[in-house]
């Protein structure tokens, strides 16, 4: 070794977490005085250590490394270029554990090579509050040892440390004289790396009102715990650089002191290159979650899972521990779980980029908008201060409405506060925006505002727009404009429609003239053209089409091959004539003739097989014995709807010992997380005898699990599974659908379950009954909650909000 050995203050600092923090703090006191050469942001590798030698030139007063040590040899790499002469090791952790044997011993020896290949007579600087910093080798080391921390063994030692307004105040003893110090930035930890900066600057001969006005004179590193107001009263934390467990837990300390009184999410990715450590680091972090008093935890990562587990372990609730594969899943979930007073910490490994959360939050909770009348139709106000921190490229903001694009020039106006933004009212001559509340988020300089929401709906709602109110309950998680419309009012050449938007303030509707939306939830059989006409203005965010009844016919075709599903269909056939009718009871005791295409029970004929003959049954319950086939083509020739194309289904016996006929409806829908979910299951109890248990023959309509416990004998915990059971597969029968050309967002199953209580799919509804189960009785509109609100929230995903 060779190295450029100097007489200047040449400082070299390592440790498992602290460094970059170190190394700017100590600069900030160190530049006061001293032409300072370092190195920067993170280049802390052997080759950046050697053009730092190449850089020295006589003018340098002291020079100070970051020394990167996650790989074996590079303690003495970095010493053959420069050697240090003053060191520091901030801490020994599991950071690099894979890289450095898996142990806690193998990290301290990488980092004592900084020891054993510094000035041997030079000054060392150790962590007195790191146990772990007791494993490093000193035995050959002849300089002075200091110690730093907060403990009574310390040479340099913080007391009374608090927190204030922006950062910390503490106490430190610097020539036999206690000093105040602030330091702008947060958390116990930064204390430690402030007292190695503290220490290297007053054995340096700094004064302490130098080293006082250094620390306060700190810029943070981005992405070390950086804070940033939001609206509402909430905090974002971004300390996303990297992550091990001993930043992790210091971050929710910090987390935890900041957010008295507040909500707290904690959104976690992996902490990697921790080798056998990893499984375990992870679970402790999730215990940490627990005990700090975290109310949602997030996680995105492979490794981040095991987050989540270790939490739920140490007793965290497991509706509020979500893991995520995918990043905009995550944000979906964090944008559902943000409110008003929230303090939410993001943190993970830098390789895992959850600086795209941070930016993710940045972009839609920052700032303030307010729709001012007064503010010029092409204009948009913002102070001086807001401007910079936009970082616009040029001084113009697009406004996206709807599908309503306007170019707005920005005008500086001093008298707003950092954040507020001021934009006009009016758009266009037709075209005003409403005072609602709405959500926004940045790209660029685009300025997305909303959403905006449409919904396409039968003239009788029109007519009577209260008869939509049920579908506004949640309106608090939707913001944004949400108007429904006939479409006889779409208007192509200014692109606008005209209809009832909700006003939550009166909860009650006002008509008005909008732009196309961002996504509609159709709710009526809307023809072809217009629907391909929409689709090229908004896209692929146009759900619920075809809109009708569905083909039974079609759709047992397009489900019997299925392996996991066909177990689940009733055998299906077409109606061709009575031989065919006479063929599949030969299979089956009953059947029955139904319409392709109706609903409603309207059409539906039962057949069953007697001793001598069949008996025929109408949905009035009319009797009809059969005692010849002549017989048999009169009736169908009578008594089935002309020009209909019919099936014939067997019929799966519900009939229990109480004589009730069971039929099932299981409401599936996609909501925020555009995922489909369980919404609902209701259970329809037909008259005794009936052969059907629509609203025409309905003894009563009670919840779905209750049905299962009273009328099949399940437990609680056995209802519950078998809804799960049947909701995987009619989600995987939703999904095949779609695969097919259905755009789809909100659907019900009807269904029938034989005496086993075994479930079989009759068909899908995508124009199910909905707003007008309001109008019947209480068992019809038990569900109405869960599933009238829930097509909006999928409708607000599908707009990018």
């Amino acid at each position: 070794m060779n190295p450029l050995r100097l007489d200047i203050p040449t400082i070299a600092i390592t440790g498992s977490s602290g460094k970059t923090s170190t190394r700017e703090m100590l600069t900030s006191i160190l530049d006061l005085k001293w032409n300072v050469l370092r190195n920067t942001g993170n280049k802390n590798l052997p080759v950046h250590t050697k053009r730092i030698a190449e850089s020295y030139n006589s003018t340098i007063d002291a020079i100070v490394l970051e020394l990167g040590m996650g790989k074996p040899g590079a303690g003495k790499k970095h010493c053959s270029e420069l050697q240090p002469n003053i060191s520091v090791i901030t801490n020994i952790g599991t950071a690099h554990y894979g890289n450095l044997g898996n142990s806690l011993q193998g990290t301290a020896t990488n980092k004592s090579a900084l020891i054993k290949f510094m000035k041997p007579d030079g000054l060392l600087l150790l962590n007195g509050d790191d146990q772990n910093s007791l494993l490093l080798d000193t035995s050959t080391f002849k300089g002075q040892i200091v110690k730093v921390g907060t403990k009574s063994n310390a040479d340099y030692r913080a007391s009374h440390i608090r927190y204030v307004p922006n950062g910390m105040k503490f106490n430190v003893e610097l020539d036999e004289k206690r000093e105040e110090l602030f330091l702008p930035t947060y958390g116990h930890h930064n204390i430690e790396n402030a007292l190695f900066a503290i220490a290297i600057a007053h054995l340096s001969g700094f004064s302490a009102t130098e080293i006082r006005t250094g620390l306060e004179n700190y810029k943070v590193p981005i992405k070390r715990l950086n804070t940033y107001q939001l609206k509402h009263h909430s905090l974002l934390i971004d300390d996303t650089v990297n992550a091990n467990p001993h930043s992790m837990h210091a971050a929710l300390d910090v987390q935890q002191e900041l957010a008295k009184g507040h909500k707290r999410i904690a959104v976690f990715g992996s902490m990697l290159e921790l080798g056998d450590y990893s499984l375990e680091s992870h679970l402790e972090v999730g215990e940490s979650v627990m005990h700090k008093g975290v109310d949602v935890l997030l996680t995105y990562g492979r490794a981040a899972k095991s987050i989540v587990e270790g939490s739920i372990r140490a007793g965290f609730p497991p509706e509020h521990a979500l893991h995520f594969k995918d990043r905009e899943d995550l944000h979906r979930e964090l944008r559902k779980r943000m409110e008003a007073n929230t303090v939410v910490l993001v943190k993970g490994s830098s390789a895992m980029n959850m600086h795209k959360t941070v930016q993710f939050i940045k972009d839609r909770y920052i700032h303030t908008i307010s729709i001012h009348p007064t503010v010029d139709t092409n204009t948009l106000q913002i102070s001086s201060a807001t401007l910079e921190h936009l970082n616009l490229e040029q001084q113009q903001v697009i406004l996206h409405f709807g599908q309503l694009e306007k170019t707005l020039e920005v005008v500086i106006n001093d008298e707003l506060k950092l954040g507020e933004i001021f934009i006009p009212q009016t758009l266009s001559k037709v075209v005003t925006i409403p005072q609602l509340p709405y959500d926004y988020y940045w790209s660029g300089n685009h300025l997305h505002l909303g959403p905006v929401i449409g919904m396409i709906v039968y003239q009788r709602y029109i007519d009577d727009p209260s008869q939509q109110l049920l579908r506004f309950a949640n309106y608090k998680a939707l913001n944004g404009l949400i108007y429904f419309f006939f479409p006889d009012s779409l208007n192509k050449d200014k692109r606008t429609i005209s209809g009832y938007y909700f006003n939550p303030e009166t909860n009650s509707f006002e008509w008005s003239t909008f732009p196309f939306p961002n996504s509609i939830f159709n709710r009526i059989p809307l023809r072809l053209s217009r629907y391909k006409y929409l689709q090229e203005q908004l896209g692929d965010t146009l759900f619920n089409y075809p809109y009708g009844n569905t083909d039974k016919l079609e759709f047992w075709n397009m489900m019997h091959k299925q392996p996991r599903i066909k177990h689940h269909l009733p055998l299906t056939k077409k109606y061709t004539s009575v031989d065919s009718v006479l063929k599949a009871l030969k299979k089956c005791n009953a059947v029955y003739l139904k319409p392709a295409s109706m609903s409603g029970g309207n059409g539906i004929f039962h057949v069953k097989h007697l001793e001598e003959g069949y008996l025929w049954t109408d949905i009035e319950g009319n009797r009809t014995k059969i005692t010849s086939k002549e017989q048999f083509e009169r009736i169908l020739r009578k008594e089935l709807v002309k020009k209909k194309t019919y099936i014939i289904q067997k019929e799966i016996a519900t009939f229990n010992k109480e004589g009730y006929k069971i039929d099932f409806r299981l409401y599936i829908q996609k909501d925020y997380t555009m995922k489909w979910r369980f919404s609902g299951i209701e259970t329809k109890v037909g008259h005794k005898e009936s052969v059907i248990a629509n609203s025409k023959k309905r003894h009563a309509i009670i919840p779905g699990e209750e049905a299962l416990q009273r009328y099949y004998g399940l437990t609680r915990e056995e209802a519950v599974k078998k809804i799960d059971e049947i909701t995987s597969t009619c989600i995987g029968m939703i999904k095949l659908m779609e695969r097919k050309g259905h755009k789809l967002g909100d659907a019900c199953f009807d269904l029938v379950a034989d005496h086993d209580c075994h479930f079989f799919v009759l068909e899908p509804q995508i124009n199910y009954a909905a707003e007008i189960k309001q109008f019947r009785d209480k068992g019809e509109r038990e569900v109405l909650p869960a599933i009238l609100p829930t097509p909006l929230e999928y409708a607000k995903a599908l707009a990018g909000f």
